[in-house]
């Protein structure tokens, strides 16, 4: 904890529920610290608490990047113990609640439209708290910003026109399948894969060509959007990738941070994960601030980022991800 800079790490737990997670809080100056809640299987507490410890601290430099007034906070709840979701998200959001409006929540990986619902019987303290309050879904927020900076890294590389390109999205959950329609509507081809055949087959009729989980990392592609889990960019993937833009929409999208400066040594593009989809965060952060519901130009700006970012990697002549953590790291610190 100390070594990670954390302020509070909270176990939280309700038997009856079964509820059984962790709330990571970062940092408090600047206050509030922002972060979703991510329900996913675990193993054991103790890798949940790592994840939570880790998606923490990247949150704080998320905001720093995106320009965000607030912190890093996560909560990790270990969706194989819990018996009634709706009771045991009720009794997260009490907790939530108690601690005074320091941290604001929103969702993540595994955090269904049914849980928010459930979540706000109980709490307030929910930045983005999707369409029904008037706000786009936290999805579409993600897929607006990771758009943009997909798009200024495709003018960077001058040799791409978004209209002659292929994009590849692994993953058609709510951030990749907006993703499949914002690129279609900009006339590139798009190649998909989802575990889901449903959602594969929602994804075929908008003209997205639907091909095996195993074939889309391979494909034939200009840009390669990984929006499931983590970790798919490691040793084994790598060599098969054909991409000149990896864009890291799924949070820690490398399987290690030493895979940055191996994308760099192929000529591959690599959008930082916690630069690329703030969208959510963005647009979140400023309801919380101004009570407005969009903020366009705001999420936009992820452009701007993700060229400092590749600027940065070309001049130092170091990875995209070293290069994020270094400008991120100068807003933290005020140098």
């Amino acid at each position: 904890m100390a070594h990670e800079g954390h302020e509070r790490i909270l176990a939280v737990q309700d038997a009856p529920s079964g509820l059984r997670a962790w709330i990571a809080i970062h940092a408090l100056d600047p206050q509030p610290a922002f972060g979703g809640i991510r329900i996913l299987n675990y193993r054991s507490e103790r890798d949940a608490l790592f994840d939570g410890l880790r998606l923490s601290r990247i949150m704080t430099y998320k905001c720093a990047l995106a320009g965000v007034r607030g912190s890093g906070a996560k909560t990790v709840v270990i969706a194989n113990s819990i018996l009634d979701r709706p009771a045991a998200i009720r009794a997260l959001g009490r907790h939530i609640e108690g601690l005074g409006g320091v941290y604001q929540t929103g969702p993540d990986a595994g955090f269904t439209r049914e849980d928010q619902q459930a979540l706000m019987q109980e709490t307030q303290s929910v930045a983005h708290f999707d369409v029904d309050g008037g706000m786009q879904s936290a999805g579409d927020a993600t897929a607006e910003g990771a758009m943009h900076g997909i798009l200024r890294a495709l003018q960077m590389r001058s040799e791409l026109q978004v209209d002659e390109i292929t994009v590849a999205i692994q993953g058609l959950g709510e951030v990749g399948m907006s993703l499949a329609k914002r690129f279609l509507a900009l006339g590139a081809r798009v190649v998909a894969a989802d575990v889901d055949k449903a959602k594969s087959a929602a994804a075929e009729k908008l003209g997205v060509l639907i091909v095996s989980s195993q074939q889309v990392l391979a494909a034939n592609c200009d840009v390669l959007v990984p929006c499931a889990m983590g970790g798919i960019i490691h040793d084994v993937t790598i060599p098969q990738i054909k991409a000149k833009i990896i864009a890291g929409v799924a949070n820690n999208t490398l399987g290690h941070k030493s895979h940055a400066q191996r994308l760099k040594e192929n000529n591959i593009d690599f959008l930082p994960d916690f630069a690329l989809n703030a969208g959510a965060l963005i647009e979140g952060s400023h309801h919380f601030h101004t009570k407005e519901t969009s903020c366009p130009d705001k999420i936009a700006a992820i452009g701007d980022t993700i060229e400092h970012v590749l600027m940065r990697s070309m001049n130092d002549n170091i990875s995209t991800v070293d290069a994020a953590f270094a400008l991120a790291a100068e807003k933290v610190t005020g140098s």
